[in-house]
């Protein structure tokens, strides 16, 4: 549900916990089922369409590429539990047009409608906690521009082992509705492999991590969010790694690797309140990886 990029122009989800994740047994960890989504011509797809509730690792495959005109680049693929998949996708254009009123209905909607286990591009890989219910994986944009389906799925059974793979970060959202902020803690002194990204808050929210110039300010950010420019700040020394939406409870385990630095924590998605992009209304945080 991406809504923004630095490079200028604000396009949409999620968060984390800074709390230990216990690393799983090495009998059990073989436990853990590895589904493949991607999205092949204008159809989402998936490896299995049946699983157990537990922890299951997601690896994206390819995703579709939205259209120069609509903003180019290449959608995600996310995963969401609902039985009114029809009415969130009704609802989620709001989300991506210019009327504040409209996207914050937009995320109220989502947000009563269904649960989002996160999301990611070609070649990214994470694992999160499923409870029993239906669900589909699809690319939000393209699915809500109806260029590609979506892909559904069943979680129904016995529970399996409910631990996700140990970290060595964390990022977090925190607060109440309009007062989201990101919190971060590194587990110890080694290096970033995993990390553990958690919603604690009350709204939906996804994570961009960019990488910044060592002496970048929070008055620096700031500034360069409120002006006009269509252009990426100075500030920023690299591409972002974009994490799609999360719900509030929700805990995922992301498989990336952060080299030390420093980094922009933020999210773009429209509030609950207003609209305004959650970024605008304060949630971003330097980080630094150790």
């Amino acid at each position: 549900m991406k809504r923004h990029a630095l490079a200028g122009t604000v396009t949409a989800a999620v968060m984390v916990a800074a709390v230990a994740v216990p690393a799983l047994p090495a009998q059990a960890a073989g436990a853990i089922p590895v589904v493949d989504i991607a999205v092949s011509g204008n159809q989402a797809t998936i490896s299995q369409t049946t699983m157990r509730p537990g922890v299951v690792e997601f690896h994206v495959g390819d995703t579709f590429p939205i259209p120069e005109q609509f903003g180019g680049g290449t959608d995600t693929i996310s995963i969401v539990r609902t039985d009114a998949l029809d009415q969130v996708m009704a609802a989620l254009p709001g989300a991506f047009g210019e009327d504040p009123a409209a996207a914050a209905q937009a995320m109220r909607t989502a947000h009563a409608l269904s649960t989002w286990y996160g999301g990611g591009h070609k070649g990214d890989v994470w694992q999160v906690y499923l409870p029993p219910g239906n669900y589909y994986a699809l690319g939000v944009q393209s699915t809500v521009m109806q260029m590609a389906q979506p892909v559904a799925f069943t979680v129904a059974g016995q529970p399996r082992s409910a631990n996700v793979h140990a970290v060595q970060a964390a990022i977090w959202a925190t607060g109440p509705v309009g007062q989201n902020q990101f919190r971060y803690a590194q587990l110890g002194r080694q290096p970033v492999m995993w990390f553990a990204f958690r919603n604690n808050a009350h709204e939906i929210h996804f994570l961009d991590l960019t990488p910044v110039k060592p002496g970048t300010t929070t008055a620096q950010v700031k500034k360069s969010f409120m002006s006009d420019s269509q252009g990426p700040p100075s500030w920023v020394a690299g591409e972002p790694f974009t994490f799609d939406v999360v719900s509030p409870g929700v805990r995922v385990a992301i498989k990336h690797s952060l080299a030390p630095g420093k980094y922009l924590a933020d999210c773009f998605i429209p509030s609950e309140t207003d609209g305004m992009p959650h970024a605008l209304m304060g949630m971003y945080k330097l980080v630094i990886i150790k």
